[in-house]
């Protein structure tokens, strides 16, 4: 009798035993497949499907801190021609001063208040003058949380005669924000300034 009882506790422990080891196989069994699971999300979310003229194509979306610089040169990019190609129209320069504004801050503001006071936009209007931008390079210091930049152009303003060219060089911070229609990078450029405007060459027209 007492060896039967030996024999059964026995095989009891060894129940015991097993089913602990088939539990333990379960959960992580099933953390496993939670963990497959939710990279397989995470990875479709990142497939984007796009179709263009009947074909589908494949894109893979990226952290944003993957593509910063990208995104930065093209904010700076748009701004830029927003406000310096300009045409003799009171309402398309007032367009796109407009949206120039929304992607940057009150250093922006202060320097369109400066020329709109000075008159410059409607001597502009009034002798015909066009305007445009042509970006040399944009440099953005990624290492630092401001974003400093610095953008390097030459400015080319056309007058009935003259054709009068302009180094330009503009700098200032990014500051990463909310991505809007008006301000799709999601950045702000702050602390702007023009750091040099002068004359280069006048060619006959």
């Amino acid at each position: 009798m007492l060896r039967q009882l030996k024999e059964l506790d026995t095989a009891f422990l060894h129940l015991k035993f097993w089913t602990l080891i088939l539990i333990s196989v379960s959960v992580l069994g099933a953390s496993l497949m939670t963990w497959m699971s939710w990279e397989a999300v995470r990875q479709a979310r990142q497939e984007v499907y796009l179709i263009s003229q009947d074909q589908v194509l494949k894109a893979f979306a990226n952290p944003r801190e993957a593509v910063i610089r990208v995104e930065a040169e093209g904010h700076l990019r748009q701004f830029h021609r927003l406000l310096f190609n300009l045409s003799p129209d009171e309402r398309l320069i007032e367009k796109q001063l407009e949206e120039a504004l929304y992607l940057g801050d009150k250093s922006v503001q202060f320097h369109l208040d400066n020329l709109r006071e000075e008159g410059y936009f409607k001597r502009m209007m009034a002798a015909n003058v066009s305007q445009r931008i042509l970006l040399d390079s944009i440099v953005v210091d990624e290492s630092r949380a401001d974003y400093p930049f610095r953008v390097f152009a030459k400015q080319e303003i056309v007058r009935s005669s003259t054709k009068l060219i302009r180094s330009l060089i503009t700098g200032g911070n990014l500051r990463l924000i909310q991505r809007s229609p008006a301000n799709p990078h999601g950045f702000l450029i702050e602390n702007w300034e023009i750091l040099e405007n002068k004359d280069l060459k006048q060619l006959a027209r």
